[in-house]
């Protein structure tokens, strides 16, 4: 891609200084330009180390990694009337178990042999 958009614009670079500690996306652009592409590195250069990010699924459940297959059901805990308190402890052991890449798949290949839900199916 970056090939591509520097063949038309050939001074198109990295714009690091607008970048945010858990940014998912790199912003490119031209100096001076008014706007920014974001590249999403996450096979090449993944970010897992410091992503601060967990999803709640359409359907209650917590996911700490978009490439894992581990969940923790929310809406069952809430359902059977856990306490916030029990319900923090078990969100935090999920964060605490996440893998250091890719929900602990071996690369892409791993990660499209892998039995986990598209974002599509999590509502995301």
């Amino acid at each position: 891609m970056l090939d591509v958009i520097r063949a038309r614009f050939p001074d198109f670079c990295r714009l690091g200084s607008r970048d945010k500690p858990n940014d998912t996306s790199k912003a490119w652009g031209v100096p001076g330009g008014k706007g920014q592409v974001g590249f999403i590195t996450s096979m090449t250069e993944h970010f897992c180390g410091s992503c601060n990010r967990l999803r709640l699924t359409a359907d209650g459940n917590i996911k700490v990694c978009l490439f894992g297959s581990d969940e923790v059901s929310l809406r069952d805990l809430m359902r059977v009337g856990a306490s916030d308190e029990y319900i923090a402890c078990v969100i935090g052991r999920a964060v605490r178990a996440k893998h250091f890449a890719h929900g602990g798949k071996d690369g892409m290949h791993g990660i499209a042999r892998s039995n986990n839900r598209p974002m599509i199916k999590i509502g995301g």
